[in-house]
């Protein structure tokens, strides 16, 4: 095994006569000896740093990989059309007030976290369907993963900003202009560190809604009707291994 002592060697010189304190005359920048053991004592401490460096590094715990993302997903869309509007929106009134849309599926949800500038991004797209796509995501500001809350309220707008989206089949798309009006529902959420993913569940979020996804036109003639009448969308979503999107 190489012998990496520096204090070693500086002895070894120490002890030459002709630099001891006792030979004051003695020429040691002429002696043959010292930059020899100089260049051994450099030498042997650059390749301990070189052999520090590299154990440090393989000390640093890789991550584990991440188990396959599982997703539980059911939306329900309830439209209402206050009386108020029989008259001026008789055609909503008749066709879409006490309709409602729903969707369920099993691991048929696109999901991923983003970490940078100081926030976590974390969104959800729901893809059984080919065209009509709802998606949800969660941004929480002045954090990093670890940091985020196990369990919170998704009305905290203190502490998340919530937005949601669709797109339809006649492929246009609506998306909540900024942080949307939450009514209500609680999110758990867990980071795992070993394997850099985030598990949890979203459960009864509710958010104001203004189309109906069956029938949906653009443009949106009766939005603002469905949405000052009390039409809401409510979510559901259970998901495992939520990893960083790359």
């Amino acid at each position: 095994m190489l012998n990496c002592s520096g204090f070693k060697l500086w002895q070894d010189i120490s002890k030459e006569k002709y630099i001891r304190s006792d030979y004051p005359q003695a020429d040691t920048m002429n002696s043959p000896l010292l930059p020899h053991k100089l260049k051994s004592l450099l030498g042997c401490l650059a390749l301990c740093l070189a052999l520090v460096s590299c154990h440090t590094d393989q000390e640093e715990e890789p991550l584990m990989p991440a188990g396959p993302l599982e997703t539980q997903f059911s939306l329900v869309d309830s439209i209402k059309v206050d009386p108020s509007f029989q008259n001026s929106y008789a055609d909503a009134f008749a066709t879409l007030n006490g309709k409602t849309y729903k969707v369920e599926s099993q691991n048929k949800v696109e999901a991923y976290f983003v970490e940078g500038n100081n926030q976590v991004l974390l969104f959800f797209r729901e893809t059984s369907s080919q065209v009509n796509r709802p998606w949800v995501s969660f941004t929480f500001k002045d954090r990093t993963v670890g940091q985020l809350p196990a369990t919170f309220s998704a009305k905290d707008a203190s502490l998340v900003c919530v937005e949601d989206g669709q797109s339809f089949a006649d492929g246009s798309a609506a998306q909540s202009p900024g942080c949307s009006r939450v009514l209500g529902g609680t999110v758990t959420l867990q980071y795992d560190k070993a394997t850099d993913a985030v598990s949890g569940s979203i459960a009864n979020l509710k958010l104001s809604l203004e189309y109906f996804v069956p029938e949906y036109s653009f443009p949106n003639r009766e939005g603002n009707v469905l949405r000052t009448s009390g039409s809401s969308r409510n979510l559901s979503i259970s998901f495992m291994n939520v990893t960083r999107r790359k």
